[in-house]
């Protein structure tokens, strides 16, 4: 006998998990790349990818599984001066600056979450990839309770913030944020 095909009806869990997938992928690739492009300027970009000890690490990082052909066809493209942080997904962007541009990782590791006390770039970038993955990298289910939600909303919220200060607060309290119903948003 076949089995009954599951049912995955939208829930407030699974509207708490959009929102904060669109936090993290929206507003979260923009501060990454925000500090990217400090650490590495644009017009230093395609000098740092094409060092010689720079495209060794990232040919063997991408021998070993680590960065996907389509990231490495971003890095390499055919035409240079599309090559830009513009084009770069946060995996991208955590993995150059993690392994090309130097950023040391806190005492807590990459893959803990640092304490509240340290707000140093490599403890901030830290926090974005630690919930990333709790949110969606990692994720068992596409649904966040309440307390969850709130507990992340303002630690992602907060890390934002410390790194690129006050002119995050508006676009991650805006309302159209919270709305994952683009008809409920034009009214």
């Amino acid at each position: 006998m076949a089995s009954a095909t599951p049912s995955y009806p939208s829930t407030k869990g699974t509207s708490n998990y959009a929102q904060l997938c669109r936090l993290l992928v929206e507003v979260g690739s923009h501060v990454l790349r925000e500090i990217f492009d400090r650490v590495c300027p644009p017009e230093n970009l395609q000098a740092v990818l094409t060092n010689p000890t720079n495209r060794a690490k990232l040919q063997t990082l991408q021998k070993k599984g680590v960065l996907s052909t389509s990231q490495w066809e971003k890095l390499y493209s055919v035409v240079k001066s599309s090559v830009s942080s513009g084009n770069f997904d946060s995996s991208l962007l955590l993995l150059l600056l993690r392994n090309i541009l130097g950023l040391t990782l806190p005492a807590s590791g990459c893959n803990n979450l640092p304490p509240r006390s340290d707000t140093s770039p490599e403890a901030n970038i830290t926090r974005i990839k630690f919930f990333r993955d709790r949110v969606f990298s990692h994720a068992a289910n596409a649904s966040v309770d309440d307390e969850t939600f709130s507990l992340y909303w303002n630690n992602i919220k907060d890390t934002f913030l410390c790194i690129g200060g006050t002119r995050y607060e508006e676009v991650i309290d805006d309302p159209t944020l919270h709305c994952m119903d683009a008809d409920l948003e034009e009214h």
